[in-house]
C-alpha cells in the first residue's frame, strides 16, 4: 500500500456500466475526466501520510509529480527517492546509495502503482457514491466514497475531495485492510506546462559513479 502513492501518489478507460454508479457521482466524475484528459500536463506537489494506531506508526512525506500522458516524474525529497518514467521504461533513483534501477512498465501493473493515475484512480475497479459537500482548508470540495468492486487488494475504502471550482482531484484518506490509513493531498497545481521528452527521461551521466541495475 505505502507504494500506492510513495511510487506514485493517489490513476486510463472508463468503468464499463457506469450506469450501475451513483448519478450524482458519475457526473462529477466525468467532468474531472473530462478537466484531466484536456490537459497537457499538470505539476503539482503533494504531502503523503501514513498512520496507524494500533502499532503507533505515523509517518509523513512531501513531494512533487509531473504527469504528461503516460510520462512522469516523481520527486520525494524526505525518502531520497526519484521515479522517472517515459512511458516504457522506469528508472527508480535511491538518492543515499546513488544507485538507479531500470524497469520496464508493465502494461498490467495494478492501477493503484500507477502514478499517472492518481488523478484519475477511480475510472477502474471501484464503485463510487457522492457523499457530501464540505471545505478543505477553506476550498469547497465534493467528497467522493469509493469501495473497489473486488474483495482481493489492499484498500478498503477510500474517499476522494474533489476541488468544486477546478474540477480536480485534490486529496484522498485511504483505509487499509492492513490496519493502515493514507492521507494524500495535492496542491500548487500547475496545468499546460511544457516539457520536453527527454525531461522524462533518466540521465546517469550527471550522476557521478551512480550503480546501475538493470532489471529489464
Amino acid at each position: 500500500m505505502r507504494k500506492l502513492f510513495l511510487i506514485t501518489v493517489l490513476s486510463i478507460c472508463f468503468i464499463a456500466g457506469y450506469s450501475q454508479q451513483d448519478a450524482k457521482a458519475k457526473e462529477i466524475l466525468e467532468k474531472v475526466t473530462k478537466t484531466t484528459q484536456s490537459l497537457s500536463s499538470i505539476e503539482a506537489k503533494f504531502t503523503f501520510e501514513m498512520n496507524n494506531k494500533a502499532e503507533n506508526i505515523q509517518e509523513k512525506n512531501s513531494g512533487t509529480i509531473i504527469l504528461k500522458g503516460k510520462k512522469y516524474k516523481l520527486n520525494i525529497p524526505m525518502m531520497g527517492l526519484q521515479v522517472t518514467c517515459d512511458g516504457k521504461t522506469i528508472w527508480t533513483y535511491m538518492v543515499n546509495s546513488n544507485e538507479v534501477s531500470i524497469s520496464s512498465l508493465d502494461e498490467s501493473t495494478d492501477d493503484l502503482m500507477d502514478p499517472t493515475r492518481i488523478f484519475t484512480i477511480y475510472e477502474r475497479g471501484f464503485n463510487y457514491k457522492f457523499g457530501s459537500e464540505s471545505a478543505d482548508a477553506g476550498v469547497p470540495v465534493y467528497n467522493i466514497n469509493l469501495t473497489p468492486q473486488k474483495a482481493t487488494g489492499d484498500v478498503r475504502s477510500i474517499k476522494l475531495m474533489i476541488d468544486k471550482q477546478k474540477m480536480l482531484i485534490r486529496g484522498a484518506d485511504i483505509s487499509g485492510k492492513d490496519g493502515n490509513s493514507y492521507k494524500v493531498s495535492i496542491s500548487q497545481f500547475k496545468t499546460d506546462g511544457v516539457f520536453k521528452d527527454s525531461d522524462f527521461v533518466f540521465d546517469a551521466s550527471k550522476y557521478k559513479d551512480v550503480e546501475i541495475v538493470d532489471m529489464r
